[in-house]
């Protein structure tokens, strides 16, 4: 019976240095999902500043129409939609009364285009001379696929804001320093 004893001792010893059989392999498709949420990058921070002088002739300067400016390096990875906003040319210290032929304000059209078919467009609506500080925004336009590339914004129509009975050829804009506000915004269409 010793015998018996220590052969299977040997054996089960020698069971566990012999390499264990590979199991069978296993293979299998395991679904992996994503999302990636849309976005826009816009290098040139901050609104564009119009700014101008007016001489002591009341005359607002010519060469503003069409001013314009190239904003390279926008880009969207997904559709995207642009709109422009816009303040008035205005006096950058207002005054609080004016004479029925003197204005402070100016309104004109911003266009930004060469991001989507058709150009995002705003014209300030002051109505009086005063003018104000109020922001108008235009129809955002929209671009269905992602995009890389400039915008163009100009500036024109300027046009002289009057009082009611007024005509606008006859104010002459109070002389100092005028500035306006163009805002672009740039968002990933949802």
């Amino acid at each position: 019976m010793r015998r018996y004893i220590w052969g299977t001792a040997i054996i089960l010893a020698c069971a566990g240095i012999m390499p264990a059989r590979a199991a069978p392999s296993r293979q299998g498709n395991f679904p992996v999902g994503g999302t990636v949420g849309g976005s826009c990058v816009m290098p040139q921070a901050g609104p564009l500043t119009l700014s101008t002088v007016v001489p002591a002739n009341g005359k607002l300067d010519p060469g503003l129409n069409n001013v314009s400016w190239t904003l390279s390096g926008w880009s969207c990875n997904a559709g995207s939609r642009l709109s422009i906003s816009a303040r008035a040319l205005r006096l950058n210290n207002p005054q609080t009364s004016l004479t029925p032929s003197q204005s402070q304000t100016v309104n004109f059209t911003a266009r930004a285009n060469g991001w989507t078919t058709a150009d995002a467009t705003i014209t300030t609506g002051e109505s009086t001379a005063l003018g104000s500080t109020t922001l108008y925004t235009g129809t955002p336009q929209t671009q269905s696929a992602p995009r890389t590339g400039s915008i163009i914004v100009s500036v024109s129509n300027f046009s002289v804001s009057t009082n009611k009975g007024s005509s606008a050829n006859s104010a002459k804009l109070i002389d100092g320093t005028y500035s306006a506000t163009i805002i672009l915004t740039l968002t990933p269409s949802v």
